[in-house]
């Protein structure tokens, strides 16, 4: 895989410029720590002693982080939250690690060993795992396989099952909409104002489309009625790192108590979305709409790209409900979210890509047509992904 370009960011968070990754994984250079100095203040509040190269690395992401040895031989990772709500994610990721401390250790993942956490700096401390290769990176090199799935399914129902009170979790910021089916269907005067040329014409497709609005919003009510568990919030192969022979889940700063079908849609959305992207890339970036003549072609390659996900599709919903099934009555409803919830997921990782361009592209408009699939006629979509009743 060719290495990455991704922009660093000054102190006031303005991108200053690309700079050329340093290896497959996209590690890339990160904020000087010189013109952070409220951030070395910090790690020497923990006790963390400073980064043996004053110049540590970096991977993509929405928040700044540094990572490498210190000078007394430790390997850290640290991070500092950036908004929105970035005071509420760091509240919900320190309560996972308290959570996670007060219980039993997982039997079937692990996570990063927590090494302390400062609230004016909106700073995270984790050791870091140097030979660990994130879960996306695993897929695009054919190397997340069917067992790996299987596993993730585990991981996945354990923590499902992990034993959380809301009371130890902090309440949602008054008016928060992360993580929400609300961004779909709302769009507020500051979503406007910052959106790409490629964004509206997202909404403007959710905003004429009466049936998935509709789709969306009876998701919504089915999931708030649904039974409540911990849940990671914001899934994605990312999350997942494989180091030697062990899982790690990462990132919790969307830890709560919600529907289970979130987690477990998100998992599916990101394989299907792979389908779907696969299924459309032969598209020029101008095609409005695949034309007749290539239909017969596009349905081939859809069912390939599903054929080639499936596998490990089957095998994570296996695992997953060997460790946590439904109630038979609510199997089916079950399924139909976690279904719903993977045709979300598409239409936000649409709109993520869109916020990098200035018109729709045809692979775009593709993926959001598999998605609005999902939303609309969920359980007809089950047997084709693999999730079946065993």
């Amino acid at each position: 895989m060719a290495a990455t370009i991704t922009a660093i960011r000054d102190t006031a968070g303005t991108p200053t410029g690309p700079v050329p990754a340093t290896d497959p994984t996209g590690v890339f250079a990160p904020v000087p720590l010189d013109h952070v100095p409220d951030v070395v203040q910090a790690l020497e509040r923990l006790g963390v002693a400073p980064f043996a190269d004053r110049t540590p690395i970096s991977r993509p992401g929405r928040n700044d982080n540094w990572a490498g040895p210190t000078a007394d031989g430790r390997e850290v990772f640290v991070k500092r939250l950036a908004q929105p709500l970035a005071a509420e994610r760091f509240d919900r990721a320190r309560a996972f690690e308290q959570v996670l401390a007060a219980g039993r250790p997982p039997e079937h993942w692990h996570s990063p060993a927590f090494l302390g956490a400062d609230p004016g700096a909106l700073l995270l401390v984790h050791e870091r795992l140097v030979d660990a290769v994130p879960g996306n990176l695993l897929a695009d090199q054919g190397r997340f396989d069917a067992a790996l799935s299987h596993r993730a399914g585990l991981a996945l129902a354990e923590l499902h099952r992990m034993p959380v009170h809301p009371a130890d979790l902090p309440e949602p910021a008054t008016g928060g909409r992360e993580g929400s089916t609300a961004r779909l269907v709302e769009l507020t005067a500051e979503d406007y104002a910052a959106a790409s040329g490629g964004e509206l014409e997202v909404w403007s497709m959710l905003q004429h489309d009466k049936r998935v609005r509709a789709a969306l919003r009876e998701l919504a009510g089915s999931s708030a009625a649904a039974p409540a568990v911990p849940i990671h919030g914001d899934l994605r192969l990312d999350q997942f790192l494989l180091s030697g022979d062990d899982l790690y889940l990462t990132d919790w700063e969307e830890f709560r108590i919600a529907d289970p079908a979130r987690d477990v849609g998100a998992y599916v959305g990101q394989w299907l979305h792979r389908a779907a992207v696969g299924m459309f890339a032969g598209l020029g970036p101008d095609t409005p709409v695949p034309p007749a003549e290539v239909h017969e072609a596009l349905m081939r390659s859809g069912a390939e790209q599903l054929d080639a996900v499936r596998p490990q599709i089957a095998a994570f919903w296996s695992g997953y409900r060997r460790v946590r099934s439904e109630p038979a009555a609510d199997e089916r409803q079950f399924t139909a979210r976690v279904i719903r919830y993977a045709g979300w997921h598409l239409f936000e990782r649409t709109i993520a890509t869109a916020a990098l361009t200035h018109r729709l592209t045809a692979v775009l408009r593709g993926a959001a047509g598999v998605g609005r699939n999902a939303l609309l006629d969920p359980l007809r979509s089950a047997e084709v992904l693999g999730l079946v009743q065993d």
